[in-house]
């Protein structure tokens, strides 16, 4: 695993702030990296953005229950066979389970005073899309499909642009605006808001859509902050990271086992949680060495 912008000898493995980019199951990845580099290097950033469901992560990380959330997920993960259930549309159960899943391991694992210790620890930064005013709620999803169609397209490209050039902008919500793991829940959903895997919502009666949409890696959130790590969760061809002076970006150092909208193998998280230990152990020792 090469690094992008890695810090000075004389600045040593500090960095002030980490980004967490969006990426679903990809991200427990990113868990991985943390519960191994986190201790090792004594990271305690300040400013953390993240988006979709690299704001999960984040949060669990600044909270200190990551294993617990994949251990959680994991279980929920085994009870579910299917990632899609066709029979439901004529019925009140949800064709896609991805919703409930994704917000019952938030509840249970940001209660009991977690949310508080994201709170005191890290500004976190979430980020979200807001379709231009001009769309309406069916026709802001079409367009936004579009942009990120678009955008997948130019595959080398680590910061998107399309939705941005289509209307759509980008704003950020801190978890220190949550009065409770509710709340919580309820805007890191708004951030990985995907129909139809998820519900469209809204937000001060506003639609928001998946902050990725706008930028899956938001480094805009923490600008005001000299140093960053970045924490990719799928690869890139190492010329396409961006080499900017205090800006440190990491990425699997192979393609993660697990899809981002599957929720039905508890073996694929495990081995991409591993992978990111694995990752996690090279950056130390690279930085030791």
């Amino acid at each position: 695993m090469t690094p992008t912008g890695p810090p000075t000898e004389s600045e040593g493995a500090a960095w002030d702030a980490v980004v967490f980019a969006g990426g679903g199951c990809r991200c427990f990845w990113q868990a991985g990296f943390w519960t191994v580099v986190q201790p090792a290097l004594g990271l305690r950033p300040k400013r953390v953005g993240a988006v979709s469901a690299g704001s999960a992560f984040a949060c669990a990380a600044i909270a200190g229950v990551l294993e617990a959330v994949v251990e959680d997920f994991k279980k929920r993960a085994e009870r579910n066979p299917r990632n899609v259930y066709p029979r439901n549309a004529l019925g009140p159960d949800p064709v896609f389970p991805h919703e409930r899943i994704y917000r019952e391991t938030i509840l249970q694992n940001m209660g009991e005073g977690a949310l508080e210790r994201v709170q005191q620890e890290a500004d976190v930064r979430i980020f979200l899309a807001r379709p231009p005013a001009w769309l309406g709620a069916r026709s802001g999803v079409l367009v936004g499909i579009l942009a990120y169609q678009l955008d997948r397209a130019a595959r080398g490209r680590v910061h998107p642009s399309w939705a941005r050039r289509l209307g759509f902008q980008g704003e950020w919500v801190s978890a220190a605006d949550c009065r409770d793991e509710r709340e919580l829940a309820d805007l890191i959903l708004q951030s990985s808001c995907t129909p139809p895997m998820t519900p469209l919502y809204r937000r001060e009666g506003r639609i928001v859509l998946d902050g990725g949409l706008v930028d899956n890696v938001p480094v805009e959130v923490v600008e005001e902050v000299d140093r960053t790590l970045v924490l990719l969760s799928r690869r890139y061809d190492e010329r396409a990271l961006p080499r900017v002076p205090g800006r440190t970006y990491l990425q699997p150092s192979r393609e993660v086992p697990v899809e981002k909208w599957d929720y039905t193998s508890p073996e694929r998280v495990q081995e991409t949680y591993d992978l990111g230990r694995r990752d996690g152990e090279a950056f130390v020792e690279s930085l030791g060495s």
